[in-house]
Parts: structure tokens; C-alpha cells; sequence
């Protein structure tokens, strides 16, 4: 009984942002987002984690907020939609309707919520919010982008906060929260120029994220100083860095491409001012990342039976990274 209502939940929440995204109206776009959020929230729930209903409880009243603002901002459009006089309120209006986006997918400066919901997650919910969440409201900030100057400022807010808040974090689903802003800052950043680029982006972090957060669940990893148990597995130090090393966008892994048309098109379209901020700020992030690399390498755990890692989970690991390394030299070799 309980997989049928999980299931029915499920499908709910995808039919429901497939409206959002379809609709040709602001209010069949704002029932979808209910319809969402009212998905969302029994999937939260979960036996193996005591903080889930806390964590419901507070996503509630954050996307309940944002979308309030959107319904009160779509009343306010439509009263002075055929007053040519009332530009500037219509203006506005689009502003504050793309800050409530923001707010719904945890973008700075509204990202107060957000790792703290990550946190009391389990890792499937987890992986939902950070990845399926995220599309309709970017997809709806994307119909909806007008003012580019509000654009690159959230963009460089986002940016200087994820760096900076990640650097004395020591639980990973924090970490991978602020990771997650962080990429939605180069997102967001494609969202001006090329949609396609940014679809591709989104399809890459979605990947890196599910890879990793499917290791970390299965290796039942939640703090810094449970890598260490990685320490008497040597395969399992590698999958686990070369999974960082996709995330952050290095090469070789398949993560880089998007960094690498990311910044191409930011260049080319003379925006080198934004790329070279996004580069350095992503820096720190790189250099959390290695922090964990070498806490896994260098720090040896006294509990030598910690890990036991079954021939399923082994082959799993060895495809999903045979793909990661590969990926990137597979996509130069065809579109080059």
C-alpha cells in the first residue's frame, strides 16, 4: 500500500511540472505549481529519517510564500495589463513573479531554506528536490526574463554566497545544496543566451548529482568523517573522487562540457566580465571538493569492516564511471 501511494505521488509531481512548463496561461502555469508542491510534500515523508517532517513542514511554508507572491503579482498584471501608462508597475510585477521563482528553487539571496531542507532529507528526496524541482521554476524564470541586470545580479549573488558558505561545511548534503546554487548561477547565466546550452547543462548536473548521490546512499556516507571508512577500499576512493571530479567540471570527466560551453558563449557573446567572476568563484568550490578528496585519501579509518562493497554495486560503480571519463572525449570526437 504504501509503494501505490508513493507511485501515485510520483506521477503526480511529473504531470504536474509538464503543466507548468505547457500551459499558455498565468494561472494554469500557477496550478501546476500547486499541483506540485501538494505532491511533493507526502513524498517527503520517510520512517528511516526523523527530520522529514520538519523538513516538509518548512518547504511548505517557503513555496507557499513564493506562491502567493506569484498569484498576488498575477492579479496585479492582469488589473493593469492594458494601461499603457503603468510600465514601470507592470515591471515590477515580472520582478518580484521572478524573485517567487527564485525562492522556489532556493536561489540567493533566497537560499535560507534551502540547505536546511536538504539536510533533514532523505538522499531520494534529496535528489528530487536538487535536480525535478528545479525545472519548472527556471523554466518559468526563463519565459519570464526581462531584466538582465536582475538576472546578473542574482547570478553573482548566488555565486559569492555558495562558495563562500561551503567552505566550513562538514555535512555533504550541505555541501551539495550550495553546490547546487552554484550551478544554478552558470544556468542561469545560459538562460540569456542559449537554451540549449543550458538544457545540456542541466541534464550533466542532474547526472553527476544522481551519481553521487547514489554512491554516497549506498556507501551510507553523510559527514566528512565517515569518508574516511572509503580509506580500506581503494576502488571506492577512486569512483568516489572521479564523481567529484565530474560534479565540479574538470576534465576529463563528461562534467566539463558544460563549464567548457558555458564559457565559450559567454565570451563570444563579450559577457567576460561575468565568466571570469563565475571561474573564480567556482575555484573555492573546487577547493572544498579537494578537501574531501584528500580527507578520503590521506585519513584511515580504525573500523577495518565498515565497507563491504558486494560484485552488483562494484560493476554498477565501474560502468557509471567508464562513462564519466569517457563522455567527454566521446562528445569532442563527434561534434568536433
Amino acid at each position: 500500500m504504501n509503494k501505490n501511494f508513493k507511485f501515485l505521488f510520483f506521477n503526480l509531481l511529473i504531470m504536474s511540472t509538464l503543466i507548468s512548463i505547457s500551459s499558455t496561461s498565468w494561472m494554469g502555469m500557477w496550478m501546476g505549481l500547486e499541483m506540485n508542491l501538494l505532491a511533493i510534500i507526502p513524498l517527503m515523508y520517510s520512517s528511516m529519517s526523523c527530520t522529514s517532517s520538519e523538513a516538509s513542514v518548512k518547504y511548505f511554508i517557503v513555496q507557499t510564500i513564493a506562491s502567493s507572491i506569484i498569484i498576488i503579482n498575477i492579479t496585479m498584471v492582469m488589473i493593469n495589463f492594458n494601461i499603457p501608462s503603468n510600465f514601470n508597475i507592470l515591471n515590477f510585477n515580472l520582478i518580484m513573479m521572478n524573485s517567487a521563482f527564485l525562492i522556489k528553487i532556493g536561489m540567493a539571496p533566497f537560499h535560507f531554506w534551502f540547505p536546511e531542507i536538504i539536510y533533514g532529507l532523505t538522499w531520494f528526496n534529496s535528489l528530487i528536490i536538487l535536480t525535478w524541482q528545479k525545472i519548472a521554476p527556471m523554466i518559468l524564470f526563463m519565459f519570464n526574463m526581462t531584466n538582465n541586470m536582475f538576472t546578473v545580479f542574482v547570478i553573482i549573488t548566488s555565486a559569492i554566497i555558495s562558495s563562500m558558505s561551503s567552505l566550513n561545511m562538514i555535512n555533504l548534503k550541505k555541501i551539495l545544496a550550495f553546490s547546487s546554487i552554484n550551478h544554478m548561477s552558470w544556468m542561469m547565466s545560459m538562460m540569456v543566451f542559449s537554451k540549449t546550452i543550458w538544457m545540456i547543462y542541466f541534464l550533466i548536473y542532474t547526472l553527476s548529482t544522481f551519481i553521487l548521490i547514489w554512491f554516497m546512499n549506498k556507501m551510507k556516507i553523510l559527514f566528512i568523517n565517515q569518508i574516511s571508512f572509503l580509506n580500506n577500499n581503494k576502488e571506492m576512493i577512486m569512483f568516489f573522487i572521479l564523481g567529484f571530479v565530474s560534479f565540479m567540471g574538470l576534465p576529463p570527466t563528461i562534467g566539463f562540457i558544460s563549464k567548457w560551453l558555458t564559457i565559450q558563449v559567454l565570451i563570444s557573446e563579450k559577457w567576460l566580465f561575468l565568466s571570469i567572476i563565475l571561474i573564480i568563484l567556482t575555484i573555492f568550490m573546487i577547493f572544498v571538493y579537494f578537501q574531501l578528496m584528500i580527507f578520503s585519501i590521506l585519513f584511515n579509518s580504525k573500523k577495518n569492516n565498515f565497507l563491504k562493497v558486494n560484485k552488483i554495486l562494484f560493476t554498477n560503480l565501474s560502468i557509471i564511471n567508464f562513462f564519466n571519463i569517457t563522455g567527454l572525449i566521446l562528445v569532442t570526437l563527434i561534434f568536433n
